[in-house]
Parts: C-alpha cells; structure tokens; sequence
C-alpha cells in the first residue's frame, strides 16, 4: 500500500466497457429525445412513459458501469459488481490467480481463493489475461507486505522472527 495509506482502486479496462458506455449513452439520448421533443397526438403519453423508462435504464447502466471496481485497503478488499458490494478480510484469502469469468465468453478474470471457496472477480475481466495477471500479482505483494506472518496458502509461515515477547494471558 502507499505510504498514506490510501485505498487503491482497480477499475474494468476501457477497452472492456466501451460498448456498456456507448449503448447506456445512445439510450440516455433516445429516450431523453422521446420526452422532450414533442411527441404526436396519438402517442403522447406513451412516448413520454417509454422515453421515461429508457432513461432509467440508461441511468441504471451508467450506475453499474461506474460502479464495477475493486478497492484494496489495509484491512480488506470491497469487491463491487452490478450495484451489489461484497467485503473480503485479508486473513481469509489464501490466494490470488487468473480464470474464466462467469461470463457467456469466459474472458479471464481475477479469482480470490478464500478459505471457505472462491470469488470471481468478473469486473475485472479482459480480452486477454495481461490485466487480471498483472493484478493478481500486485494484490499478492501487498498481501505478503501487511501480512507477513502468513504464507500464501494462508497457513503460518514458520517459524517466526520477530523479537517481541509473547502476550501474557490475564
């Protein structure tokens, strides 16, 4: 982690969410042209429910867009997709690598191994697994740099070097 302790933000590459962008903007437009120019006689109130719904879905698909991410801070990881937030603790992560997203395409993606299965990080996925790999691996350094206690299995490490005396129990 940076010396200020700043969470550190790991967003889908451009090249993966150009379409999303470029269908959410062609439908804020439509639907935005389908409420504000004057509708007929016949459809007025239908082009204007239409229009109205279209730009929520638009809206809705900008919200997702921007909000796909993973932060990494000192004491876990918030893992956000499709609006929903899931928090990872670093004690319960064994590991970090590349697979197949959940996707149709299967595009690779980061995966999480946790003690207790295993979390398919789809907002980060890409058309090639330089991106995933390249943060696997830097969320393994920083994995062994706050914990260095544990090994990356997640069991102990050995023995330990540190000089500090052990904890009296009361």
């Amino acid at each position: 982690m940076s010396s200020a302790g700043e969470p550190r933000v790991y967003r889908p590459p451009f090249v993966s969410v150009a379409l999303g962008w470029v269908v959410g903007a062609g439908f804020f437009f439509v639907g935005l042209s389908m409420v504000t120019i004057g509708p007929s006689q016949h459809d007025a109130v239908g082009s204007v429910v239409v229009g109205t719904l279209v730009l929520v879905l638009s809206a809705w698909l900008g919200a997702v867009l921007a909000t796909n991410r993973l932060i990494v801070t000192e004491s876990r990881l918030v893992y956000w997709y499709n609006l929903r937030r899931r928090l990872i603790g670093w004690p319960e992560i064994r590991s970090f690598g590349v697979g197949p997203s959940r996707s149709r395409m299967q595009w690779p993606c980061l995966v999480i191994q946790l003690d207790n299965g295993s979390v398919t990080v789809n907002s980060l996925s890409s058309f090639t697994a330089t991106y995933p790999a390249r943060v696997a691996s830097e969320l393994s350094a920083m994995q062994r740099e706050l914990a260095p206690g544990l090994a990356p299995s997640g069991g102990p490490a050995g023995p330990s070097t540190s000089t500090r005396a052990p904890r009296r129990s009361s």
